[in-house]
């Protein structure tokens, strides 16, 4: 069975860095428009990424990224992870590789010093991190992105887990107050 790597951003192989970027480009061509056409980077150093990946030979196979921020909301900062980047190759789909990596990235959230971890996804998508995963989707959050001036709400389902006792009691605000993510979300 192909083997699970975790790899801090600085250690990512350009290898799979290469194939990661690649199929970025094809799955959201959105993020490589404008000045970021010729981007060669796969997330923003600020979020601290961490590789998770699945690989046969050099070819690979699934990827993720856990991802961190301090969020602000109602006046409080929360250490707020995140999973972004997921992506199984078509040829590997449906084989258990996608929900192999967000499991395993759930338990090293689990174990961080997370106060909640959330990310956006699209309806057709919440059962399988809801139930394969468990993650909860949270359909009353409303986050917003984009220009702090002029935000707009995203669209998808916000999936979350609420961590800390801080989390915890900060979850009623996140599920009931609009709060404003930053440019965009994961």
């Amino acid at each position: 069975m192909e083997q699970i790597t975790i790899y801090s951003s600085d250690e990512y192989p350009a290898y799979l860095k290469c194939q990661t970027l690649s199929f970025l480009r094809m799955e959201w061509p959105e993020g490589f428009v404008g000045k970021n056409r010729l981007r060669d980077w796969i997330t923003p150093e600020k979020m601290h990424p961490v590789h998770f990946v699945i690989v046969e030979g050099e070819i690979l196979i699934s990827h993720l990224e856990v991802v961190w921020i301090p969020l602000i909301h109602k006046g409080i900062e929360y250490k707020t992870y995140g999973l972004t980047g997921v992506l199984t190759y078509p040829q590997f789909r449906k084989q258990g590789f996608g929900s192999r990596l967000v499991k395993e990235a759930t338990k090293y959230i689990n174990k961080s010093d997370a106060d909640i971890a959330m990310y956006h996804v699209g309806q057709d998508l919440v059962n399988f991190y809801n139930s394969s995963c468990g993650w909860e989707p949270i359909y009353k959050a409303k986050t917003l992105k984009g220009s702090k001036d002029n935000p707009v709400a995203d669209d998808g389902v916000m999936m979350a887990l609420f961590l800390s006792e801080k989390g915890k009691k900060g979850r009623k605000d996140f599920e009931t107050i609009p709060f404003y993510f930053g440019e965009d979300t994961w």
